[in-house]
């Protein structure tokens, strides 16, 4: 139609003009003036006509110019998108493959700077191997950040194995840490390991002091990643299991107001000096069992405060010094079991209230000793709480407290004064076969059920009795020992020496739990109680 356009126009103007002068001449034969006006409009008639017809012609010539330029302008503007498109999509193939390349290439890199790293902690020198620390704690927060690693838990997956070396390192042993109590001196003492060898004590000292910077250095950078930018908030690294268990802490540990959303270990291990851990928060389980604590210990304290949302182990250590777990809160059991306080403990302004109640949860204090005073007062339990089968041998508080659930005192030796001083009870209290060596006790206390405690004398209650004199002399003897022993182990610096103590320790526990175990296994009928020492 486009070629054959021009010639229908100029066919259909011939044709015009024909039949111009063909129809009015043909039509009109006549000269009158009349027929001649007649063929002039016919004409006229005619020429619009033609004209029009043109036009319409070039109107649609002119429709389907556009149209057919509309069309093609559309096609070359779908090809231009489609080859946008395909260049975009290109584009982005390459941004991935450039991306997953650059990333393997970052990969690759961690993967060099984290065996470099390692080998750097097994170096002799103290400045490399804290350079290995520095490294493979920037490879974790690298870890932690890599945008390439959609899912967290891959992330996290990359950064636990460097926090398990981080934690292998701690709790690797090193040998000089045994004569600790030796090298902590300014010089070499008259007698022990280093008597003669001033030269290797200094030697020793420094290289001990070197080892201790870079564990704490690795203590430090874990601590300052469990704390969030506020207050009791999770830090970058919170998301990570730690597992310091059977380690050797020659050097203070600080890690109080952390933040753990797994779980944690510090079981079986050994600590010089002072430790804090007051002010955390531990979503997962804890673990501080089968510990020794030379020095003051701090799980919490009033103005910075710990919980403990899941089980927590406490049992089997032994704490040397000063003993604070005041101001707690316990969502779910805590083990306190089977342990020795030398000197004062304080677990008082706690709370114990379990998220799920169930006959499982319990708060279990049994099986310990204590050679000082210990308090529980200001405490909330909403869980059962026992401590059956203790020994006691100063003054033990236990109250003003409030206690929604059952609370158990059975089978245990108090050889000074028991304070309850107005506790409250909802349920059972249960304190029986147990021995008391003082009558200037207070058993006071409020009960919505009635006589919690079933008292024959008003200074004793009923199924309870006092020590005899040969009691009273066999735990003297006993205590006495014990407390012999916690002062030569701070004075001993020879570390086999220091061993065998903590054996005689746990061996006189042992001793006095069976005796303990002897003694308030005897059935204890009314007619049988002695308010007197024959």
């Amino acid at each position: 139609f486009e070629k054959a356009f021009p010639w229908l126009l100029v066919g259909g103007a011939a044709l015009g003009l024909i039949l111009m002068v063909v129809i009015p001449n043909a039509v009109f034969q006549e000269t009158s003036e009349v027929q001649l006006k007649a063929q002039s409009d016919l004409r006229l008639a005619i020429l619009y006509t033609t004209g029009g017809m043109i036009a319409a012609l070039g109107l649609l010539e002119t429709y389907r110019k556009n149209t057919n330029d509309r069309t093609k302008a559309n096609a070359d503007i779908n090809a231009a998108l489609k080859n946008q498109k395909h260049q975009t999509n290109v584009l982005k193939e390459q941004i991935r493959q450039f991306d997953e390349n650059a990333f393997k290439e970052r990969k690759a890199e961690r993967r060099e700077r984290y065996t470099k790293a390692v080998e750097q902690l097994g170096s002799q020198e103290a400045p490399v191997r804290m350079g290995g620390v520095y490294t493979l704690v920037g490879l974790v927060d690298e870890w932690l950040e890599e945008e390439s690693i959609r899912e967290y838990e891959d992330r996290l997956k990359e950064g636990q194995v460097i926090i398990n070396n981080l934690c292998a390192y701690i709790r690797s042993p090193f040998t000089l840490a045994s004569h600790y109590d030796e090298l902590k001196q300014d010089t070499p003492s008259a007698k022990g390991f280093y008597q003669d060898k001033v030269q290797e004590f200094y030697a020793d000292k420094a290289t001990l002091d070197s080892e201790a910077d870079v564990r704490l250095g690795i203590i430090k950078e874990i601590h300052d990643r469990l704390q969030g930018s506020e207050k009791n908030t999770p830090g970058t690294w919170s998301d990570f299991d730690y597992n310091f268990s059977g380690s050797t802490f020659f050097y203070s540990v600080n890690l109080k107001n952390s933040y753990y959303k797994r779980s944690i270990n510090f079981s079986g291990s050994y600590y010089y000096k002072e430790v804090k851990f007051s002010g955390s928060i531990y979503e997962g389980e804890v673990d501080f069992s089968r510990s020794i604590y030379m020095e003051k210990v701090i799980f919490s304290k009033y103005n910075s405060k710990s919980h403990y949302k899941k089980r927590v182990d406490f049992s089997e250590s032994t704490y040397c010094n000063y003993a604070i777990f005041e101001h707690s809160t316990y969502n779910a059991s805590a083990i306190f079991t089977d342990s020795i306080y030398m000197n004062k403990a304080n677990f008082t302004n706690s709370k114990y209230e379990p998220h799920n109640k169930n006959n499982s949860e319990i708060i279990d204090f049994s099986l310990s000793i204590y050679i000082n005073t210990v308090s529980f007062e200001e405490s909330t339990y909403n869980i059962n709480v026992i401590f059956y089968s203790s020994l006691y041998y100063k003054e033990v508080y236990f109250g003003p407290s409030v206690n929604y659930e059952h609370l158990g005192l059975d089978k245990s030796i108090y050889y000074r004064s028991v304070y309850f001083n107005g506790s409250c009870f909802y349920k059972g209290c249960m304190i029986k076969n147990s021995f008391f060596g003082s009558c200037n006790n207070n058993f006071t206390y409020k009960s919505e059920i009635g006589d919690l405690l079933d008292m024959k004398y008003i200074d004793l209650p009923r199924t309870c009795r006092f020590l005899i004199q040969k009691q009273k002399e066999h735990i003297e003897g006993k205590f006495q020992e014990i407390e012999k022993i916690n002062n030569k182990l701070r004075e001993v610096k020879d570390p086999e020496e220091k061993e065998e103590l903590l054996k005689k320790l746990r061996s006189l526990n042992e001793e006095l739990h069976k005796w303990r175990e002897e003694v308030t296994t005897v059935k204890v009928d009314d007619g049988a109680i002695e308010n007197t020492e024959s």
